[in-house]
């Protein structure tokens, strides 16, 4: 069940109404919050893909704050654990 005021679900709401009210063109990248069930922010992040490349991934607390010391980059090294879910 989702919690309708975790910041991940937040951002997520609005990113889908910004979605709504303009044209997706294919060469842009897209970065929709990945958020868990309670609705703060999972701690692996990523743009949308471009081809058949993958797009950038990095870090984050459960608030959304990137961690220091994050991936970028192709986002393959794997996220410190911890409570950021």
């Amino acid at each position: 069940m989702w919690i309708l005021g975790g910041p991940c679900r937040r951002h997520l709401d609005s990113v889908l109404q910004q979605l709504q009210t303009e044209v997706f063109r294919g060469a842009h990248t897209l970065y929709v919050p990945n958020c868990d069930h309670r609705g703060f922010y999972r701690k692996r992040q990523c743009r949308s893909s471009q081809g058949q490349r993958r797009g950038p991934c990095w870090c984050v607390d459960r608030m959304g704050q990137p961690l220091a010391g994050s991936p970028d980059g192709d986002g393959n090294a794997p996220c410190p654990s911890g409570s950021s879910g």
